[in-house]
């Protein structure tokens, strides 16, 4: 059965990612799920948390300097956020998962989430924005805030009963790819053409090399991380 890859990369945080991620699953928290598909893991370094957090607008380029600056200050903790995010990300990938199937979120996917998101909601403030109206936002700044908008957007998906039932995973045998349908009549099976010609033109696809390998686990085994990271 396949594993989560769990190795922490020291990427110098100071080195941006170059690595453009798919955000059109139609929700943050979706779009980071689909950060490991097709058995490949795009999160291997706080470079590349970095790097999705600042592709998706969750922060502002500022925090994104601040950041990389902390980061680089102290990499053990920053180690720390990506192995906590991670445990975010198969908690999500676990319950929108099942929900997508029809079946039960776990309680454990949802144990982790709800630790995440209380730590998160500390932060969170409502904010006075431009023409007289209010939004959410968040107040002060650690190596954890990149996590705060994801667990807030699965915590949101996962309350609306409308766009709860919209939560599809790819038809293809081979692909665990998240996103919400929101076609006219909700028939929409597969992700997007794009990311299957990108999963074929990949590193190790071969010519001729057989593409389908039967579903994958659902919720993949826990990731391990660096034993000596703890979270922020």
């Amino acid at each position: 059965m396949r594993r989560e890859q769990a190795h922490v990369t020291h990427q110098p945080v100071q080195t941006p990612s170059d690595y453009v991620f798919e955000l059109d699953a139609g929700c943050t928290c979706l779009d980071f799920a689909n950060t490991l598909t097709f058995g490949r893991d795009h999160l291997n370094s706080y470079a590349d948390l970095l790097a999705f957090a600042d592709q998706a607008h969750l922060i502002t380029p500022e925090d994104a300097a601040w950041l990389r600056a902390r980061a680089e200050r102290d990499q053990h903790s920053a180690d720390g956020v990506l192995v906590r995010a991670r445990w975010l990300r198969q908690a999500i990938r676990g319950i929108f998962g099942n929900l997508a199937a029809g079946e039960t979120p776990r309680e454990l996917d949802l144990d982790v989430l709800n630790r995440d998101l209380a730590e998160s909601l500390a932060h969170a403030r409502v904010l006075a924005g431009s023409g007289g109206g209010y939004a959410w936002g968040w107040s002060g700044r650690d190596l954890d805030m990149l996590i705060w908008p994801i667990t807030r957007s699965a915590a949101d998906l996962l309350t609306s009963d409308e766009q709860r039932q919209l939560v599809r995973e790819c038809g293809a045998p081979d692909c665990l790819w998240l996103f919400l349908d929101t076609t006219k009549n909700r028939s929409r099976q597969w992700c997007s053409m794009r990311m299957r010609e990108r999963r074929d033109i990949g590193p190790g696809a071969a010519a001729g090399a057989p593409r389908g390998r039967g579903r994958a686990r659902r919720t993949p085994a826990a990731p391990v991380g660096d034993a000596s990271a703890t979270a922020v």
